[in-house]
Parts: C-alpha cells; sequence; structure tokens
C-alpha cells in the first residue's frame, strides 16, 4: 500500500506538494509528515485489548489446568462412555467428545475435566497408551486455545 501511495504522490504534482509541505499551523498532536521515504514504515496503534491478551491467555491456563486432551479414541465413543472411563479417578467435572459440525461424526479426540488437577494428573499417567473400545488412547493436559483471529464473513 506504501507504493501505491507514493505512486498517487508522483503521478499528480500538483497534489504531492500539498501533502509533502502542509502548512505547519495544519499539523496536530497526532499528525505526521507522510514523505515517499517513508510511506511504507507507517504502522498502526496496538488497541488495549490486544495488549492485554498474553494475560487473558494466562488466566484462561490456570482454569484449564485440571483438563485432559484424549485422543484416538473409537468413532462410536460418546461423551457419557469416554465420562465413565475417567471416572475411577476421581469426580470428572466434564467430558466431551468433539464432532465434526458438517458431518455430525466424531472427530476421535475429546476433553476431560476433573474438579482437582492432582485427580486429572492420576488420570493422565494411568490412561495414557490404555485401550479404550479396542483403541489405543494418547491422554495428555489440554493446552489452552490460541485466540482466533477475526475472520470477516457475514
Amino acid at each position: 500500500q506504501g507504493s501505491l501511495a507514493v505512486l498517487a504522490l508522483l503521478a499528480l504534482p500538483a497534489l504531492s506538494s500539498a501533502f509533502l509541505a502542509p502548512a505547519p499551523h495544519l499539523l496536530t498532536r497526532s499528525a505526521a509528515l507522510v514523505t515517499p521515504s517513508n510511506a511504507c514504515n507507517l504502522r498502526l496503534a496496538v488497541p488495549q485489548a490486544a495488549r492485554t491478551q498474553p494475560r487473558a491467555m494466562a488466566l484462561r491456563m490456570q482454569e484449564d489446568e485440571a483438563k485432559l486432551f484424549v485422543g484416538g479414541i473409537p468413532w462410536a465413543l460418546t461423551s457419557e462412555d469416554l465420562k465413565e472411563a475417567f471416572e475411577e479417578f476421581g469426580a470428572v467435572k466434564d467430558a466431551k467428545v468433539v464432532y465434526d459440525r458438517d458431518t455430525g461424526r466424531s472427530r476421535g479426540f475429546g476433553f476431560v475435566e476433573f474438579n482437582e488437577k492432582e485427580e486429572a494428573k492420576e488420570a493422565c499417567d494411568a490412561m495414557d497408551g490404555s485401550e479404550i473400545g479396542g483403541r489405543r488412547v494418547n491422554v495428555n493436559f489440554a493446552q489452552p486455545r490460541p485466540p482466533r483471529q477475526d475472520r470477516g464473513g457475514y
């Protein structure tokens, strides 16, 4: 975009002088002089919400400390079956099998959340590599989901 601004300034000599040498009394505290040499180096201000993102992510990590990722589960396994498989290790707060939005079919993984981190650690150690429904599953502590970029849409 910077090169387009330079081309526009070069294409219209009458307007370029207005942009390159503005009257000093028209410049405000936040105004900046845009010249062909600095047009490509302009920076946008970062909103306050974006600067606080790491703190929000750290808070989310604390909330999810007792949440386990369970991968490789059988397609037919339901959220209730997943909960029952992990209940022997402590009180399961929530268990969810993740389903494909379009087909409604299981994506082969889910999440189990415990009330206590110690119970989650015990379940992770015991269940990682074990079989559920004839399939060997991998169990790890869940990682927080990175913030999603706005993809537009309607």
